[in-house]
């Protein structure tokens, strides 16, 4: 009440907004409700941006035994103090996982084959392997994911540059895995397996043979 935003107001009015609030709450979720943090998001100036200067957004998930929705609430950075609260129009029933889970299997599965190839790479004698290594890093395209609450997606010029996977778990909403087609690994493997790459000791071989001179 002690914020500018807040001068003029009802404290009836006030009152009686959040009583509404509470029976919105309960009417849709019950009383019996667990509580996750989600993020913040923090407005330091006001420029372009419709939110209020110096403030944060909490966003927080509540959850019954079947559903869940989210509240937004607007912090003043200063005081503290709570501005506004909403609650969000999200309620959904809350998401089996064990998909999700299989489906992580799959990507840690890529992100285990671009290991194994980096391995190879140093053990092996190759020339330039920093080019190998970046293919191997980089190249993991097109992007296939499993999201708990949308399921699956594709994405076809999104780049997973971690090794191949991303991974997130905060709140429902935001539970998903992802992998890239590890295109760079499958290409060094394919030039490896077939001795399609130039070694170190081709290049000695190419040297000695030049020069006629012999290197111990």
């Amino acid at each position: 009440m002690e914020h500018e935003t807040a001068k003029g107001t009802d404290i009836q009015n006030l009152k009686s907004g959040l009583s509404s609030l509470r029976e919105l709450v309960v009417n849709n979720f019950g009383q019996e409700l667990e509580y996750t943090f989600i993020k913040t998001v923090k407005t330091f100036t006001s420029g372009e941006n419709k939110q209020l200067p110096n403030t944060t957004i909490l966003y927080l998930q509540l959850e019954n035994e079947k559903e869940f929705g989210y509240f937004q609430i607007l912090f003043d950075d200063q005081s503290g103090k709570i501005l506004n609260i909403q609650l969000q129009e999200v309620k959904q029933p809350i998401p089996n996982l064990t998909t999700f889970w299989i489906f992580g299997l799959l990507a840690l599965s890529v992100f285990a084959f671009n290991i194994y190839m980096i391995i190879k790479v140093r053990k092996s004698n190759l020339r330039k392997k920093w080019q190998k290594y970046l293919a191997i890093i980089l190249l993991n395209v097109p992007t296939i994911g499993w999201s708990a609450v949308g399921g699956l997606f594709f994405k076809l010029l999104n780049f997973q540059i971690m090794l191949g996977i991303s991974f997130s778990m905060v709140g429902y909403l935001n539970t998903a895995w992802a992998f890239g087609i590890p295109l760079g690994s499958l290409y060094v493997f394919w030039k490896l397996k077939n001795g399609l790459y130039e070694t170190s000791e081709e290049e000695t071989e190419a040297v000695e043979y030049n020069t006629g001179e012999s290197f111990s």
